[in-house]
């Protein structure tokens, strides 16, 4: 063999070499990326404690990939060493981990109760009304047949999907005069008077098929009767293929002021429903508070028109509220300044009292009103979402009307919801009360 030919071969050789190693190099490299991702851990931390730029500082370590507030909870995604290493050095408590995960398996319920969560998925976190699901089978994100009372939504990283409101976060938004007219209209709420309401609207079987829902109804209207509105009507509307009511009050303060609408269902629903619907939590809280709130309004001065309404037909797809805006003309929808929708007001599964404020990002403002309204209540923690679907707030915000959801933050964990054991009993008054205390001050605070 010629040495030309030797020192060909030999640099082939060396060639080839290099080549597999760089080869190998760049799948290994690959191989690391995925394994990265795969490795990557997300953690819930407690941030129920921490002041609002402790919480921002957080989400913007290194060690955070990517990170997603659900009320309470904090949740971060990161290399699973340096991200613990760093929580722990800043004191934080984590409180869940999980690994293989990523961001693309995971989906948003929008309010899902704890019972209604669709099979495959495992609940993360959850706030309220919104729960972060992990679903790491291949038809994650496809549209799955679910009823109309929530909606699955693909997950967005760096999104606050709950805020935990705090004292050092309540906007402050109101003068004296405002903080004063709302104190003076919160002390005239009635907690037992409006228990006891619960109660009676409790021993019917509101359920539209019923006819005691038509008792519950022309219950209702005498309430609104005694307190001498400008107008109290019954709208018919259609329903299941049967008649249903909604209830309305009007204190009328002139053709050209501005209108605001209290609002909460008086209908019910329950597994055995031409038996027995007694409904207490959902609604007949929420109706009740509409009832306490137009006798607390009624013999204040009128510097703008009221409507007091509660709706049927919401258990089957907010019928009900749905007719009402759409029998509003354009002249009256453009008065209207804000709608105050309650529903299930009264329940707690703990001690303390929480509150959720759901609307549409476009009425912030609104949702401020009443963040300022929860400062004068002790005790109340509140809770805010942008993410609204699936009560009596919702053909409100579709036709562009502001409108605001207040419900009790524990609502999805609510053992009775939609059962006929869902009574009197299970609903606590002081819950009530401290939702209703801030309705009524927000309404105060708003009225010029």
């Amino acid at each position: 063999m010629r040495i030309s030919t030797m020192i060909t071969l030999v640099l082939a050789a060396v060639f080839l070499s290099a080549n597999f190693e760089i080869n190998s190099q760049k799948t290994n490299s690959s191989k690391r990326k995925s394994n990265d991702t795969i490795s990557q851990s997300i953690l819930a931390v407690d941030i129920s404690k921490l002041k609002r730029s402790q919480v921002d500082a957080v989400k913007t370590r290194p060690e955070v990939s990517w990170w997603t507030e659900f009320g309470d909870s904090l949740v971060v995604s990161g290399d699973p060493g340096p991200l613990e290493d760093r929580l722990r050095l800043e004191n934080l408590s984590i409180v869940s981990r999980w690994n293989d995960l990523t961001a693309d398996m995971l989906e948003v319920a929008v309010a899902a109760h704890s019972e209604e969560i669709p099979p495959g998925r495992q609940v993360l976190v959850k706030s309220g009304r919104l729960s972060l699901l992990a679903n790491s089978q291949s038809s994650r994100h496809e549209s799955i047949p679910v009823s109309w009372r929530f909606k699955l939504t693909p997950f967005v990283p760096n999104t606050i999907y709950v805020l935990s409101g705090s004292v050092e976060g309540r906007p402050k938004i109101w003068n004296q005069a405002q903080f004063m007219r709302a104190k003076n209209v919160m002390a005239d709420v009635d907690p037992v008077r409006w228990y006891m309401d619960v109660g009676t609207l409790t021993n019917w079987n509101r359920h539209v098929s019923s006819v005691d829902n038509v008792s519950a109804r022309d219950w209702i209207k005498n309430e609104f009767d005694q307190l001498r509105p400008s107008n109290s009507s019954l709208q018919k509307f259609n329903v299941m293929g049967r008649d249903a009511w909604n209830v309305i009050a009007t204190f009328d303060a002139g053709p050209e002021t501005d209108i605001y609408i209290v609002c909460g269902h008086y209908d019910s629903i329950s597994e055995r429903p031409s038996e027995s619907a007694p409904g207490a939590e959902d609604n007949a809280t929420g109706a009740a508070a509409v009832i306490e709130l137009a006798r607390v309004f009624a013999k204040a001065p009128k510097s703008a028109t009221l409507v007091f309404a509660t709706f049927s037909g919401e258990e089957q797809g907010l019928v009900g509220s749905k007719a009402f805006v759409r029998n509003l003309d354009t002249t009256t929808r453009s008065r209207i300044k804000a709608v105050l929708n309650m529903d299930m007001i009264g329940y707690s599964k703990d001690d303390s009292e929480d509150v959720l404020l759901e609307s549409s990002s476009r009425y912030k403002a609104l949702v401020d009103q009443f963040a300022a309204a929860a400062s004068l209540v002790a005790g109340l923690k509140y809770y805010v979402t942008f993410n609204p679907y699936g009560s009596d707030h919702m053909p409100f915000i579709d036709a562009g009307i502001p409108a605001i959801l207040t419900i009790d933050n524990d609502w999805g964990d609510y053992p009775d919801y939609h059962r006929s054991s869902d009574t009197i009993d299970k609903v606590s008054r002081d819950m009530g009360a401290a939702i209703l205390r801030m309705n009524a001050g927000a309404l105060a605070g708003m009225l010029n």
